[in-house]
């Protein structure tokens, strides 16, 4: 069975606790409260973006769609490696945002091979 690594908090506890220095001591007691203090989530604001642009599309459309009929009808025409051109998995992402927030609806597939259609909630 492997061991655990040592982490670095782990490894700044016991600089402070062995180091004779002072000013060494302070400034690794600095350290250490820098990686102990809890983080602030990242809010990607792009994808926060783009999920609103694929619901005001879905807004617009007369009947469900697929990932892909919303990917090809967002790139515009653009092929991939093209600017503008919009994945299927770009959108699967924003439409689970989507669905998180429950502004879009699932329907799947009459059977299990059919894909799923979206819609707006």
């Amino acid at each position: 069975m492997t061991e655990k690594k040592m982490t670095q908090v782990q490894a700044l506890e016991i600089a402070v606790a062995e180091i004779g220095n002072d000013e060494a001591r302070e400034i690794l007691a600095g350290m250490l409260e820098k990686r102990k203090a809890p983080r602030k989530p990242r809010v990607n604001k792009a994808a926060i973006e783009f999920a609103e642009m694929v619901a005001e599309f879905l807004a617009g459309a007369e009947e469900p769609l697929t990932n892909g009929e919303i990917a090809t009808a967002l790139s515009d025409g653009a092929e991939k490696g093209e600017d503008g051109y919009v994945s299927f998995q770009k959108v699967a992402a924003a439409i689970r945002r989507l669905e998180g927030e429950g502004r879009v609806v699932r329907h799947p597939g009459e059977k299990a091979k059919d894909k799923a259609t979206f819609s707006v909630a």
